[in-house]
């Protein structure tokens, strides 16, 4: 078949094998159903949502087209898979269910790691003022970007659109929080399900089943399922690379004397002279120093069980 057959698409949605692709046509986006070619199995690289990706026709009228490559990924994240996301847009609620920034705070290190911007979201802030703007406070000197939303004050399009600008962005964050009615009332329509919050356990129902990317402005943007966990292990996350997700902590840390300094109990430190004086925040201190110690701990044991 000619290569002028060929097409570039970004594969927007994936179900059963049969893959959505969003591409352009005589200067027309459009959208078609793909199969991935056989020869994708040998490489071991199984297409995902945000691929970006060489169609071409299969001659097949039940699946017209087929996918021949997968372009190289810029980032990945594999629960749920989505390949060259560029922007994470972290939504947890300042109450209701109350914020988990032990959570927060590894999907920070995650996103830290897997080249992808991170956009905090504080939903619900008009229920407690005082907490939003210490939330905000903190993570702003952090160096992180902070948006805060509420019904009498919702983001909008224009808060997004150049945050978002040709990339790819996803919500993320616990169920419950409002990451599907914002993902909605950005999108202009119903897309995903929203659910309440529990009132025995206080958290929210599960609610968006899939991901899909959708056309935003120039860019894509997805919601992604909820969840109240993360393990730093099962994503890679070596104990010496924490010191990434704490920007704040890494900027006083290169005035350390010692180059193998953990920051947690070494005498003459200057990150733990910086938390005395109030300069580092102790929540972000303390979860640094947990992920730091799980992390540690966990690979000693291993290599221990080794030698056994």
């Amino acid at each position: 078949m000619a290569e002028s057959d060929s097409f570039q698409g970004v594969i927007t949605k994936g179900v059963g094998g049969i893959y959505t692709v969003w591409f352009r046509d005589c200067g027309e986006y459009k959208y078609a159903q793909c199969a991935a070619r056989g020869i994708l199995r040998h490489t071991g690289i199984k297409p995902a949502i945000g691929d970006r990706v060489s169609i071409m026709p299969s001659g097949d009228p039940d699946v017209e087209y087929v996918i021949t490559e997968i372009g190289e990924r810029l980032s990945f994240i594999e629960r749920p898979p989505v390949a060259n996301l560029s922007i994470m847009l972290l939504t947890f609620s300042v109450t209701e269910p109350a914020p988990d920034l032990t959570l927060l705070d590894k999907m920070l290190l995650v996103c830290s790691l897997r080249n992808i911007r991170p956009v905090i979201i504080f939903t619900k802030s008009d229920l407690n003022r005082d907490d939003s703007e210490m939330l905000c406070s903190v993570y702003t000197k952090a160096g992180y970007y902070v948006l805060v939303s509420s019904p009498q004050k919702p983001l909008t399009k224009s808060d997004l659109k150049d945050i978002i600008g040709d990339g790819i962005a996803a919500f993320a964050g616990p169920s419950g929080v409002g990451k599907s009615t914002l993902c909605n009332s950005l999108l202009g329509f119903d897309l995903m399900e929203t659910g309440e919050v529990s009132a025995k356990i206080k958290r929210g129902r599960h609610t968006t089943r899939h991901v899909e990317l959708h056309e935003f402005f120039d860019g894509f943007i997805c919601d992604t399922p909820g969840f109240t966990s993360l393990s730093l292990e099962d994503q890679g996350v070596d104990y010496r690379d924490v010191l990434s997700g704490f920007p704040e902590i890494t900027a006083i840390a290169t005035g350390c004397r010692f180059d193998d300094c953990s920051h947690r109990k070494e005498d003459g430190c200057v990150v733990r002279k910086a938390l005395e004086e109030g300069i580092i925040d102790q929540g972000r201190y303390e979860r640094y120093t947990g992920f730091y110690t799980e992390l540690y701990d966990n690979r000693n044991n291993y290599k221990h069980r080794r030698k056994l």
